[in-house]
């Protein structure tokens, strides 16, 4: 895992490689997880849109860290990791899987790992 590093469009460029998919970690303070999510496409792009976002949910994340990932599942097998391993409080849902896929959860136990 890489970081943390300040969540701003700054550092976002300077440490996140462009049309990557990968996993992120948000976090308020105190390097406590407050949000994690995941990026199927381009993580640079999905952390900026996420700056916005929280911004008009008032959320006020600080840090970020991040990984990359070989592929989608990947990326989302990493999220529901941290999800599982952080509880982090912003996240409302269970990571979703994409339109049209069959992924389970690779948390044994968890509903939707069935």
């Amino acid at each position: 895992m890489n970081g943390p590093y300040l969540f701003t469009n700054e550092d976002i460029d300077q440490h996140v490689p462009d049309g990557t998919i990968g996993a992120y970690i948000l976090s308020s303070g105190n390097n406590v997880a407050s949000y994690v999510g995941r990026s199927d496409s381009n993580l640079r792009q999905r952390l900026k849109q996420r700056i916005l976002e929280s911004r008009n949910e008032g959320k006020n994340y600080i840090h970020f860290w991040f990984q990359t990932a070989d592929s989608s599942l990947q990326a989302y097998y990493l999220e529901c990791k941290w999800y599982h391993e952080y509880r982090p409080g912003d996240n409302q849902n269970h990571p979703a899987i994409p339109p049209g896929a069959a992924w389970k959860c690779p948390i044994p136990g968890c509903p939707w790992s069935v």
